[in-house]
């Protein structure tokens, strides 16, 4: 059996260390869209993402490459991105069992329902 609090810890401590910029408000400011109040961009926004980190050296971004797997630099082409301003080491990579991914997006969508229907 896994140990799903070992691994929401780590997800979290790795997403601090590296800046991830979860603040749709403060992305807002920046002049950017992000897709979800999480701060998330899809590949077609990589562009606005770009000019901004040529213009802010201290930011840089975090690809989610596959559901399980997180790395902290662009890679182009895939699905979902981030904004950072921590650690820019672009070697920090995040695997994560996919049954880990699975529990989280379930826990999400439960607290999602939750928030839906006035709970």
């Amino acid at each position: 059996m896994l140990d799903i609090e070992y691994y929401k810890e780590l997800n979290s401590k790795f997403l601090r260390k590296i800046g991830v910029i979860s603040c749709a408000d403060r992305l807002i400011e920046m002049g950017l869209e992000p897709r979800d109040v999480s701060g998330i961009f899809w590949a077609r926004d990589t562009e606005s993402l770009e000019a901004v980190c040529r213009i802010q050296s201290d930011l840089h971004i975090v690809t989610n490459v596959a559901p399980c797997h997180t790395v902290n630099r662009y890679v182009e082409g895939r699905y979902k991105y981030w904004l950072a301003d921590g650690e820019a080491d672009p070697r920090l990579e995040l695997i994560l069992p996919p049954e880990i991914v699975n529990h989280l997006f379930a826990e999400l969508n439960h607290f999602v329902r939750r928030l839906n229907i006035g709970f």
